[in-house]
């Protein structure tokens, strides 16, 4: 098993492959010594699922119970515009996102991490408030997966780019306790907040509680940026390959309020590159 300090002092994970079966995937998490980890349940492309036979279920949630891992996400479709004001498209994407919740809930999933969606077709503010019935009309207190909303890049006409944003979406959210933020540090630097810097971590860490709070900061997505800041370019990069770099990236290994939030790498590379990843966040930390 590959180890690194840094996965010891954080609940560091990453996004693993389910070929072969979704089963497999909390082996190959734990082979990079990962406590947490997130996969697709369903081809992210597709709009239909292949059932989950209840044998590859009760594997799964035994691999993942044996191995002590927690925090674990489920990344939704990417088809999945929970803004848009076409009312047949809607039809099919809260058919699929109901799907989505059913699937993580059959697998003892703790998140659901989704993209807020685009604009196209209808203003910012109708698009928000139609994220908000989305979620309204899907979400039940009996569910057991919590729905995360991820920062977005703010390219094109996707929305969530702004702290406020997601704010407001979420305050329109009738049972609150079942949402909260994915954070992807990518994006949330092409979106125009300075996390490279010591200071601008701060600042942004410091907006995003009074915006938000921080108890809704579920999870992240930790990522490098090929692209700079302000950029609304939603490129990543390997860790300390890109603008962000490992300074930016340290500034999350290295607060202690984060140490059991998820960070789940999605690195171009994948699994081949996430012991270099590790390697070169670890080597940060050795620094301190």
């Amino acid at each position: 098993m590959f180890e690194m300090a840094v996965t010891k002092k954080m609940l560091i994970g990453g996004h693993i492959s389910t070929a072969g079966g979704i089963y497999l995937s909390p082996e190959r998490a734990f082979n990079f010594s990962f406590r947490t980890f997130q996969i697709f349940s369903k081809n992210q492309m597709q709009w239909k699922a292949k059932p989950l036979s209840l044998e590859d279920v009760d594997k799964f949630r035994s691999e993942v119970q044996e191995r002590k891992m927690k925090g674990i996400m489920v990344h939704a479709s990417y088809l999945l515009n929970m803004a848009t004001p076409d009312q047949e498209l809607k039809a099919k994407v809260l058919d699929a996102f109901s799907e989505e919740i059913r699937r993580a809930d059959l697998l003892g999933i703790d998140y659901l991490t989704f993209h807020p969606g685009s604009s196209t077709g209808t203003t910012e503010k109708n698009a928000l408030k139609n994220i908000a019935d989305n979620l309204n009309s899907l979400i039940t207190k009996e569910q057991g997966c919590t729905i995360l909303l991820e920062t977005s890049a703010g390219q094109g006409k996707t929305v969530g780019h702004t702290f406020e944003q997601l704010a407001e979406i979420i305050d329109q959210v009738q049972i609150k306790e079942k949402v909260g933020i994915c954070f992807d540090t990518c994006h949330v630097f092409a979106a125009g907040y300075d996390i490279k810097s010591r200071a601008g971590y701060g600042e942004t860490m410091d907006k995003f509680s009074s915006a938000l709070g921080l108890d809704k900061l579920k999870g992240f997505h930790l990522n490098d940026s090929k692209k700079g800041l302000n950029s609304r370019v939603d490129r990543h990069e390997q860790i300390g390959d890109g603008m962000l770099g490992i300074d930016g990236i340290s500034n999350f290994i290295r607060d202690p309020r984060l140490s059991e939030k998820p960070m789940n790498l999605e690195t171009p590379l994948g699994e081949g590159g996430y012991e270099k990843d590790l390697a070169v966040m670890n080597a940060t930390l050795n620094e301190d």
